[in-house]
């Protein structure tokens, strides 16, 4: 048991060295960590307008039924005035 956990100690030390050197060599770090590089940003535009919608057939139809029905209804209130 005692082997074991001396392994475990051992090979918690070798990890946390191994991670703690950084290689000057490596292009990884560099990018990461320099700030000489600028910042992208992304350009400045404005979406396009969203396109305009045509009515169509079917809500045309019930529009031009709404109108009917309110006129039917309106002239037979006339129609009971009188």
């Amino acid at each position: 048991m005692k082997k074991f956990r001396a392994l475990i100690i051992v090979a918690f030390i070798s990890f946390t060295v191994n991670a703690q050197q950084q290689k000057k060599d490596d292009q990884l770090f560099e990018n990461w960590f320099s700030s000489n590089q600028p910042i992208p940003t992304p350009p400045n535009t404005t979406p396009p307008p969203p396109p305009n919608v045509p009515i169509d057939g079917g809500l045309l139809g019930l529009i031009a039924a709404g109108g009917a029905l309110g006129y039917r209804k309106y002239k037979q209130r006339i129609e009971s005035m009188e």
